[in-house]
């Protein structure tokens, strides 16, 4: 970035703070309007507010749907067929018997 004369720098400040000015005074009377509507219907900032921002809510859990078991051996053990293979299963295929004979 080349450098800037004194001057120059407080020409460009000058500049910046006039275009900010500027987009302040375009935004009062949108804030004018807003504020003169809340009054007409009754709305206060506080409706505005989320109730539950920055509050952690107790007693709600995230439900996953339930899935279908898939395969099953003889002792009881289950698997939907998701997630890591589970020891059963990775022994039977150890000792030589396929996943397909668990399916139910």
């Amino acid at each position: 970035m080349p450098k800037l004369s004194a001057e120059a720098l407080k020409a460009r400040i000058t500049a910046l703070q006039k275009q900010l000015a500027a987009a302040e005074n375009s935004k009062a009377p949108a804030v004018r309007q807003v504020k003169a509507l809340m009054k007409k219907l009754g709305v206060s900032m506080a409706d505005l507010a989320d109730p539950l921002a920055g509050k952690r809510v107790k007693g709600i859990k995230k439900v996953s749907p339930k899935v279908a078991v898939k395969y099953r051996d003889a002792k009881g053990n289950t698997w939907t067929g998701r997630g890591r293979t589970p020891i059963w299963i990775a022994d039977a295929e150890k000792a030589g018997n396929k996943r397909e004979e668990y399916l139910i």
